[in-house]
């Protein structure tokens, strides 16, 4: 049989008609799957690159895939590293949830945890103004760098980029909170911005990406000292120009040098900054890379005499995959895995027609959860190159799958939400997961050391949960009702993804709800019978496994 998943992408390569994909079939549990083991030594190096509100909406491999689907086109940014690099070469995930706002999303990844037990719900803010007590991720929590730091072979893991898991008062306490506590218990060393950028010339106008600080927890590379003072941690202003101060290519140039010196095996987390507002116009002259056929965008982009919020971020989003570039050009693809994720949906400002603005990033729907995940691994079996998988996968299931890449056995009480996607990544084409689910909440906990959820004082007003099969996806909202006191209301939306949206034109036959427009429940009509089913599974699924913390 013809593998359409891998036709797929060489077909948009060549410009070729694309052929429809066909939904993989049959489920197997993930202990059946015979995981390699022993097979893996040794251990290869991982790079894990998460980007920052890049819904699939801006990335060309997935537009030219959803088109292909039959969904109306959009206007995604030029994307060729991303395309040709990585999803030409890897696995494309299309049905990737994690969280709809940047801080649970980096607890989830690193702690292989959804929020709910992880104690991560809201954003944090350098200066907390809501008067709620909302911290940061625990230094109790195991993290995927302290994982990887077990056993034989142990890993060297640094981080570059953005952190945005620290709470003010916890930094105050343990400045060097991406290392863990103590130090080195998480990563072995960080460089970054520890919330979005922060301007280090108030009022000046000039942009956050070429006027910021940049915290260094450690020293990055030995025989640099960044700190004026001596030792780290401490903060480092950064000016652009020179382009080198530009945040996206400082953070690039932090990862070339830890590419280019750690002892393997080694995990590399870089985490950029774009394209979070605020958009801007890119500067000329930044640098770029190519390798083999892959050529880089023309920099820099000029969006036109008046360019929008949402052409600006395609112009951040083509220069972030220029600096992508430079990196995975100057990866060794032999012993190297790379993981290219998002934290979150693009911010609404940014998305253009036919994307409705009221479910991007910020929101359960699909636009605010659904993001990019593409896996390119020297494991890949035969035909998996250019493969499109549409199993439902999740951001916790980068800790498992890199522990199966390490060879790593998971530690007792960690990533208890994880699964590893290794399987696909070496040809299995059936499906691991049944269920996705995702988050929202306000505000942050730490978590209870024998129960793993909320303490008991533990006060919250709402609670926004989505779940789904491959079908169907329900959403549930909790709110008290007063604040204070014991009554809450639930509301609830159910959709068909796959066939809840208008008939099609030409063959009248049914199409996907693309955008979340048809809500099963708003018409009072009996559902049809393969649809109650499935509400009522979904139902039991979030009061069983994933009760809302709203008491």
């Amino acid at each position: 049989m013809v593998d359409l998943d891998v036709m797929f992408l060489s077909q948009i390569a060549t410009g070729a008609a694309v052929l429809p994909l066909l939904a993989s079939s049959g489920a197997q549990p993930a202990e059946a799957l015979g995981l390699p083991s022993a097979s893996l030594a040794p251990p290869g190096n991982v790079l894990v690159i998460t980007l920052a509100d890049v819904g699939v909406d801006l990335i060309g491999a997935y537009e030219n895939w959803y088109v292909a689907q039959g969904r109306p086109r959009g206007q995604p940014a030029n994307t060729p590293a991303i395309d040709e690099l990585l999803a030409a070469q890897g696995i494309l995930f299309t049905e990737c949830w994690t969280a709809p706002m940047c801080t649970p999303s980096r607890a989830r990844l690193l702690t292989g945890k959804y929020g709910m037990r992880n104690g991560i719900g809201a954003v944090l803010k350098e200066t907390e103004t809501s008067g709620y007590l909302n911290p940061g991720l625990q230094t109790t929590e195991i993290t995927l760098p302290q994982m990887l730091r077990s056993g034989p072979s142990p890993y060297t893991s640094v981080a570059v980029g953005k952190w945005h898991l620290v709470d003010s008062p916890m930094r105050a306490i343990v400045p060097d909170h991406p290392l863990g506590l103590p130090a080195g218990t998480w990563f072995d060393r960080y460089a970054g911005a520890m919330f979005n950028l922060q301007n280090a010339q108030p009022g000046s106008g000039t942009n956050v990406y070429s006027s910021w600080i940049k915290t260094y927890c450690s020293f990055l590379d030995p025989n640099v000292a960044p700190c004026a003072s001596g030792m780290p941690p401490c903060n480092v202003t950064k000016i652009a120009p020179p382009l080198a101060n530009y945040a996206t290519v400082d953070t690039t140039d932090d990862a070339l040098a830890m590419v280019a010196t750690l002892p393997e095996p080694w995990f590399l987390y870089v985490a950029y900054n774009a394209v979070h507002a605020p958009v801007h116009d890119i500067a000329s002259g930044m640098p770029s890379a190519q390798c083999g056929n892959y050529l880089p965008n023309f920099s820099p982009c000029y969006p036109g005499v008046s360019p929008s919020f949402a052409s600006r971020m395609r112009c951040m989003m083509e220069e972030l995959d220029n600096q992508i570039g430079r990196l995975l050009c100057s990866i060794d693809a032999s012993d190297t895995t790379v993981i290219l994720i998002s934290d979150n949906g693009t911010d609404p400002n940014g998305l253009l027609p036919p994307h409705d603005r009221s479910t991007a990033k910020g929101t359960v729907k699909e636009g605010g959860i659904r993001v990019p995940m593409i896996i390119r691994s020297p494991l890949q079996g035969p035909g998996t190159p250019g493969r499109v998988s549409r199993a439902l996968v999740s951001s916790t299931d980068v800790f498992a799958t890199v522990a199966a890449i390490a060879g790593k056995t998971l530690p007792p009480g960690s990533a208890t939400d994880s699964v590893s996607m290794l399987p696909y990544v070496t040809g299995f084409q059936g499906a691991i997961r049944k269920f996705v689910y995702s988050e929202n909440f306000f505000p942050n906990f730490e978590p209870d050391p024998v129960t793993g959820g909320p303490p008991a004082n533990y006060v919250t007003n709402r609670h926004v949960q989505a779940i789904r099969e491959q079908r169907f996806k329900l959403v549930r909202r909790t709110d008290r009702i007063q604040n204070g006191g014991t009554t809450f209301t639930v509301i609830e939306e159910f959709y068909d993804l796959l066939q809840g949206g208008p008939p099609d034109p030409v063959t009248g036959g049914p199409t996907p709800d693309w955008f979340e427009e048809n809500d099963l429940l708003l018409s009072g009509l009996p559902l049809a019978p393969r649809a109650q089913r499935a509400l009522q599974v979904l139902r039991s699924k979030l009061d069983t496994q994933y009760p809302s913390i709203c008491r």
